[in-house]
């Protein structure tokens, strides 16, 4: 029986909320939910046989946001009928995954099962995306395309700003997607395992910005407090936010904007410090939900099969997406 939030039990040298219950040397969190039979099941939502590429180009959005590298692509011809190639990549510059060394719970220091930064900073494999690489990621994906339901009610989004999307308005999206969103335990269309994608519609909008304002947007200072200049739509820190995420028992979330949840954040805490650090719950960013969500709209089909090969690095902070859906 997975617990509800309000039911985890504190346990001795844990910080408070912590749901850290696959053993002392689990590197999986969540992707544990992702098995066999939930994975076979999730198969069977492909029904056409197409697959929709879920990843931007490795050298945007451009220049990257937080002040990471940008992506090089250097060619090399080693004969005269051969070429090779070196890339040179922040993974966590384009679309990716945040791992379980990226972020920590900031009160207790520890990131995901009590590994501290000591332990990362002497460059043990321990909680490496390597872990995810081996298992893999495949399960049953769910869009919520906020996006398409904001320019349908007229809403005023500002993507360039810390707009939060709350749990309500999900809610509100998914039932005009024809989703419940309540777990299937209690009668809704959730499944343990499912993996979150939430579409707002901020890539479609930096997309229409100049080369000379997207410099401007991406190259804001950044610092880790509510004056922060990297300022992006998101998910709403709170705790109806938090409930909902942990209860739900996704496999992971995902989302087509810099942070997932809305940055920064004013609540005094960030989502990504229960989902990554105390739940081992991943995170996608800046994925390329567009055409998807396109397809899911003209089937009138908001669910997919979803798989993603994670970069097999020992000790790897994050990875490259390498995604795709298959409708």
């Amino acid at each position: 029986m997975l617990p509800l939030r309000k039911d985890l039990v504190p346990r001795k040298g844990q910080p408070p909320g912590a749901a850290w219950i696959w053993g002392e040397e689990d590197e999986l969190g969540r992707l544990n939910l992702l098995t066999p039979e939930r994975i076979l099941n999730a198969m069977k939502e492909a029904t056409q046989g197409r697959i929709v590429n879920l990843n931007l180009p490795l050298d945007q959005p451009s220049p990257p946001m937080y002040g990471r590298a940008a992506f090089e692509h250097r060619l090399t011809q080693v004969a005269p009928h051969a070429f090779d190639e070196v890339y040179v990549v922040n993974p966590q510059s384009s679309s990716q995954w945040d791992g379980f060394h990226h972020f920590c719970h900031v009160p207790s220091g520890y990131f995901y099962n009590q590994v501290s930064a000591r332990d990362i900073y002497k460059g043990g494999p321990k909680l490496g995306v390597q872990a995810w690489a081996t298992h893999g990621i495949a399960g049953r994906g769910m869009l919520l395309d906020f996006g398409r339901y904001a320019q349908a009610n007229g809403l005023q989004v500002k993507y360039f700003d810390n707009y939060k999307i709350s749990h309500q308005t999900l809610v509100e999206v998914a039932a005009s997607q024809g989703i419940n969103l309540k777990p299937e335990s209690v009668g809704g269309d959730i499944r343990v395992g499912d993996i979150l994608l939430v579409r707002t519609g901020f890539l479609e909008h930096e997309s229409s910005l100049s080369d000379e304002e997207k410099a401007k947007m991406h190259l804001r200072r950044h610092e880790f407090t509510p004056d922060d200049g990297q300022r992006y739509i998101g998910l709403e820190q709170s705790e109806e936010m938090l409930d909902f995420l942990h209860d739900s028992y996704f496999a992971a979330v995902v989302g087509d904007q810099p942070g997932f949840e809305a940055m920064p954040s004013d609540a005094g805490f960030y989502l990504h410090e229960h989902l990554l650090a105390l739940w081992g719950c991943p995170i996608g960013e800046l994925w390329d939900l567009d055409a998807l969500a396109s397809c899911c709209a003209a089937n009138k089909k908001w669910t997919f099969f979803l798989a993603s090969a994670p970069n097999n690095v020992r000790g790897g902070v994050g990875s490259m997406a390498n995604a795709i859906a298959i409708l």
